[in-house]
Parts: C-alpha cells; structure tokens; sequence
C-alpha cells in the first residue's frame, strides 16, 4: 500500500488514534514543532513552568523557528527561545541523555541569554533570564526533587545577589515527589505528557484541558505525516548513534587506562623484581668470597698442623670425630 492510502485510511484526530506513539513528545525535534506550531501549547507550558496565570500573559513568543528539514542527520540544539510578554527571555532545552559536561552547558545557554544587548546599549535595557533544562533523571541525586530553581545567592546568608538570571531544572521521572505548587501549574500533567508513550495515555492526559487536546494533536498529525516523520526519526537515530558512538569511544578510553595501569604495575613489578636479583647476585658475590676466604684459612692451618708434626691421617681422624 502506498503512503497516500496509508495516510487516508488513517484516524484525522489523535482521539481515534491507537497503539504506541512511534516519535513521542521526548524527541526534541518533536519538542520544537509542537511548541512552534501551537502558541496555546507553548503558552501552557511556559506558564506551567513559570507559574503564572495564562491569563496575565500577554504574549508568549517562539524566536527561533527551524527548519526542520535541513537537520534529519544533523546535531542541532533544538532549544525553544521565547519571548515572554516582551520583557523576559526563556530558553527551554529537552535533555534526555547528559553528558558529563552538561551542567557547564546550562551555565553558557543562560549567560547566552542574559546578554541580550547590543554593544554601546545600555544595562538597564538588560531583560531577566531562564535557563530551563527538561531532563528524565536527576543531576543531583541525593537532593531529588521533581522541579529546582536555582539562582545567584549568597553562600552564608542566601540573600539573593539578583532574581535576573534563573536556571530552572524539570526531572520527569520525579513526579511522585511533586510539590502542590507544581500540581497546581499543571506541570505534573506536562511531564506525564513527555513521557507518554501510546495514544491512550496521552488521551487520558488530554481530558484535563484543550491545550493538551493540540499538543496531541499537533504530535498526532507529525506522526502521520510520512516527511516529517521520517526526518525526525532519522535524527533520533543520527543522536542514538552518536551517543553510541561516545559511549564506546569512553569505554575504549577506560580500556586503555586500565591496560596502562596494568602496564604500569608491571613495569613496578618487573623493577623490583630486578632489584631483587641484583641484591641476590651481590649476596652469592659475597658468599663466594667468604667460601674462598675460609678456603684459604683452611689450607693454611693444614701447613701449619703439618709443620708442627701432624699427620693428615691424625687430622682427618680428627675431623671424623
């Protein structure tokens, strides 16, 4: 069947949909459509996240749209840049996998979008800035929480130096230890979003408010639609590999430096070992020198005896005792 038939025998809506979710909301190239497509969703999302009433927000605006088809094997950062009511910049990034220099990451994309100014323009025109990580599994693990704020603040007293720069961190996999704050701003509700995997979790999702019902929408008519789909699958399996990639290439690294451990010890072994022998040859020097010493004495006092009128025969009787 070709994939026009197999698009019109297709459900039009996510709510008649079935089955597992072949590119769910995880994929950030997923991430990064749904939200430039739907302004309600990437509304709701930035209030749930800020905690603000959607309906003290003016205006919630994507500025870095993609072209998606340039990117199906390509690395991007598909991060999602907004606009909130023209007076704060927020930077949201998808990280389902962390490397070990992630949190030096974060600390760049935020300063990044701190500065917002151009040279010669003045400070005050400086807007406040959000950094906001969406993770699975905890940076911090003896501090779990589901949802960290962090900002700059003094080590002694935490008085706070400045609210302007922000970093924010959203764990997916820590929804049971949810605050009611984060309950309240929907944001459990989100995470359960990200992490569903079949059309009939995420129609169960959908029943608390519309702007799930165009998230889901919004994934459903992706899935279905066989060029974007294959782009964003393409570069799901372009970041798989890489990350394979990388985690053989560390383990390779570990094997070398164990290897150049073991060499190292033996190498140790082998010098001591030398050490050893050269010890044990100067001990047989000295014991053939004593052996030849007492060699000597003994000739010696055999002439002596032998002068003094002494037999061999009364010395060897004499030995033999």
């Amino acid at each position: 069947m070709n994939t026009k038939e197999n698009t019109e025998t297709m459900p039009v809506s996510f709510e008649d949909a079935t089955g597992p979710i072949d590119v769910t909301l995880k994929n950030d190239m997923m991430f990064h459509l749904v939200m430039a497509r739907s302004p309600k969703a990437l509304k709701g999302l930035v209030c749930a996240l800020k905690g603000l009433d959607p309906k003290t927000v003016k205006d919630v605006i994507l500025t870095n749209p993609v072209d998606y088809s340039m990117y199906a094997t390509k690395e991007i950062i598909l991060d999602v840049k907004v606009s909130l009511n023209n007076n704060e910049i927020i930077d949201i990034e998808l990280q389902m996998y962390v490397k070990g220099s992630w949190k030096l990451r974060t600390l760049l994309y935020l300063c990044r979008c701190f500065d917002s100014i151009g040279e010669g323009d003045d400070y005050s025109k400086l807007k406040p800035a959000t950094f906001i990580a969406i993770m699975n599994d905890p940076l911090f693990p003896e501090y779990p929480e589901f949802y960290s704020h962090y900002e700059l603040l003094n080590t002694k007293n935490f008085h706070s130096y400045s609210s302007f720069m922000k970093l924010n961190v959203l764990y997916l996999n820590k929804t049971d230890i949810a605050t009611k704050e984060d309950i309240d701003n929907d944001l459990v509700y989100w995470a359960e979003i990200f992490k569903a995997t079949t059309w009939e979790e995420l129609k169960k999702i959908c029943l608390k408010n519309d702007t799930f019902k165009e998230v889901a929408q919004v994934m459903y008519k992706s899935n279905v639609q066989s060029q974007e789909k294959t782009i964003m699958e393409a570069h799901e399996k372009y970041m798989l590999d890489k990350r394979t990639l990388e985690h053989e290439l560390q383990e390779s690294k570990e094997e070398l430096a164990l290897l150049a451990d073991e060499k190292a010890a033996l190498t140790a072994e082998n010098s001591t070992l030398a050490a050893e022998n050269s010890t044990l040859a100067a001990e047989n020097s000295t014991l053939s020198i004593e052996v030849s010493s007492l060699t000597t004495s003994n000739a010696k006092l055999l002439a002596l005896l032998k002068q003094n009128g002494v037999s061999e025969e009364q010395i060897k009787a004499y030995l033999n005792k």
